[in-house]
């Protein structure tokens, strides 16, 4: 479960002033300024005047280039923000001389509540283990907390969401990753193609059942790990025989064949297309799930809706 960071930092006494800053960096919210610190016992990292910044925990680490952009937005003099996201490759992180940053990781959070409980300063409860209450009603129509399958891949988004929202006008909305259960069929068989030739071929494809189509793995980066997020289950799957009916349009191609022949005037030698097409009668099929990105949007006027971490699409949460 997510840490309530204000309920942690209100028992340790360190009050913190909310301020009407939107982050551009979507998933890293600002919690406001700390305002004052009344029990010096609580190892606050950082002084009175401190901007508090949380990054709940999202399927993309924050890397050097996010965090460089965030910096750019971020508002002159010190912030200290707690990411419960993978920090990875930040040697190299240019910190601007108007910026004085604490950055802590899940592990050094972890590790200071931890202290905190032990020394009894801190004495949370499970219900304030929470997420955000302005996504309740949403956060009920998925697995919380639950662990991925054992098989389960989980694939790098190609939407940028800073971008997406920018180019549509949209800059101060709330936002929030998550994952949509999909299938990754993995297709052996056979391509048929001119003059009886036949190659055998292995054939990896994604079952998006939010978007309803069936397509290539192809260029889908997968990430190196499945992160701990809410998953949206769609409201119904294609059958088998649905995925084996559609193979031909997915897996078959052209291609070009070289032909000869012999003519007076001596071989003449050219190619031509030729559609090579997937017995798919026979083709062995197995599936496993993965999991596709996506942030759940609440869009002014319309509520909130899911927007496609690979095409982009705006969609309907799925009935309960």
């Amino acid at each position: 479960m997510t840490v309530s960071l204000p309920s942690v930092l209100k028992e340790l006494g360190i009050a913190v002033k909310s301020i009407p800053i939107i982050s551009r960096t979507p998933g890293i919210n600002c919690l406001g300024i700390i305002e004052s610190i009344s029990n010096s016992a609580a190892d606050c990292p950082v002084d009175v005047g401190t901007h508090v910044w949380h990054a709940q925990p999202g399927w993309a680490p924050i890397d050097r280039m996010e965090l460089e952009r965030w910096m750019v937005d971020a508002p002159d003099g010190s912030h200290w923000l707690v990411s419960e996201r993978k920090l990875i490759d930040l040697d190299r992180t240019s910190v601007s001389n108007r910026i004085r940053l604490e950055l802590w990781g899940s592990e050094k959070l972890s590790n200071w509540i931890g202290q905190a409980i032990l020394a009894g300063r801190l004495n949370l409860q499970l219900d304030e283990m929470i997420t955000s209450p302005s996504i309740g009603g949403i956060t009920a129509r998925a697995e919380k907390s639950s662990p991925p399958p054992p098989d389960a891949m989980a694939i790098k988004p190609k939407v940028k969401l800073t971008e997406w929202l920018s180019q549509r006008d949209y800059e101060v909305l709330q936002v929030r990753p998550i994952l949509l259960e999909g299938k990754s069929w993995h297709i052996e068989g056979h391509l048929l193609g001119p003059e009886e030739t036949k190659e055998r071929h292995h054939w990896i494809l994604i079952e998006d059942p939010f978007s309803g189509q069936l397509t290539r793995m192809a260029d889908c980066e997968p990430l190196p790990f499945v992160p701990q997020l809410e998953k949206i289950s769609p409201s119904s799957w294609k059958t088998m025989e649905m995925v084996r009916s559609e193979l031909p349009s997915v897996c078959e191609e052209r291609r070009h064949w070289r032909v000869s022949q012999t003519a007076d005037g001596g071989d003449v030698h050219g190619s031509i297309l030729h559609w090579w097409r997937i017995e798919e009668k026979v083709a062995e099929m197995t599936s496993s799930p993965i999991l596709i990105p996506g942030w759940q949007v609440d869009f002014t006027g319309n509520g909130w809706m899911i927007v496609h971490g690979l095409s982009g699409e705006i969609l309907n949460l799925p009935k309960e």
